[in-house]
């Protein structure tokens, strides 16, 4: 895969169980050396980073083991000499808001409240680069309004590059400007958020045949599609509509009916999820910086 993240922005890495997520984003912090290829942090590729790129670059995962024998105070006071950027403010303002007491050790602490904890002590430093691995993963949905408004917040207003691989697509919906889909260790999907809200699209086609059936093999565009009756159903990467209808009344000529609706980053995620077409690459070229 080749793959560059637009700084400044909030990239959603996404792709079924195994897809290669979290391995891509271990390789980008360090934690694992890739067998080939090149991957850049901050300009500088991942073997040569300085402790002072590392202080610029934030690490949350679902797995990342806390010291359980600190307080919360105690492991903030550990990190922060670590840091340049510290900022204590912002520290007490994430706790504040998060419900976390400092006094309290991080082994009682919930599994939401971890993660919570995790992400104050990421963002604390001020990282110029934050990447999150499944930061959503079995916390209820207050806790995930709470960390995605966070992240959200504090991403908009500083200029962070974030990256963050995750399944609960529909906070992510609301988080992310860019995206891109993973599939058996191979980027299949690249776009803005405005891009795919835009040109991913449902299709309804009402036909007269009594029984209709789908191209075969599937268009390039098509994502997925499924027939009822006279009925076809599809979602496609639309980039013109009165193209779109001209094709389709084409390939089916008793066409009565053909309605556009927008699609979700779901149907997308599922649609690519499930395709059959081995590796097929949909979308725009890669991600400019």
């Amino acid at each position: 895969m080749s793959l560059r993240i637009p700084a400044g922005s909030v990239t959603a890495l996404l792709g079924p169980n195994g897809a290669g997520k979290s391995t891509l984003l271990q390789c980008a912090v360090g934690l694992l050396a890739p067998d080939a290829g090149d991957i850049r942090v901050l300009g500088t590729p991942v073997a040569q980073l300085t402790p002072a790129h590392r202080a610029r670059i934030g690490y949350v995962a679902e797995s990342q083991p806390l010291p359980g024998d600190l307080t919360l105070a105690q492991y903030e006071r550990w990190l922060a000499p670590l840091y340049p950027r510290w900022d204590h403010t912002l520290a007490d303002s994430l706790r504040a808001r998060f419900a976390l007491d400092p006094a309290r050790r991080l082994k009682a602490f919930s599994r939401g409240q971890r993660m919570q904890a995790a992400l104050l002590c990421a963002l604390a430093p001020r990282p110029d680069v934050l990447f999150m691995d499944e930061p959503f993963a079995g916390l209820d949905a207050a806790i995930k309004d709470d960390l995605v408004r966070g992240v959200l917040e504090l991403s908009g207003s500083e200029g962070w590059t974030v990256v963050i691989a995750s399944h609960d697509l529909t906070e992510l919906e609301l988080l992310v400007d860019h995206v891109a889909f993973l599939k058996d260790g191979t980027l299949r999907l690249h776009e803005s958020m405005d891009t795919l809200r835009t040109h991913y699209r449902w299709v309804d086609v009402q036909t007269g045949a009594r029984d209709v059936r789908l191209p075969s093999p599937l268009p390039a565009e098509w994502v997925r599609a499924e027939t009822a009756g006279t009925r076809v159903r599809a979602l496609l990467r639309v980039a013109d509509e009165d193209t779109t209808r001209n094709m389709l009344h084409s390939m089916y000529p008793n066409t009565t009916r053909i309605t556009f609706t927008d699609a979700s980053l779901t149907d997308v995620f599922i649609g690519l999820a499930r395709d059959p077409r081995g590796e097929r690459t949909v979308g725009s070229s890669p991600l400019l910086p």
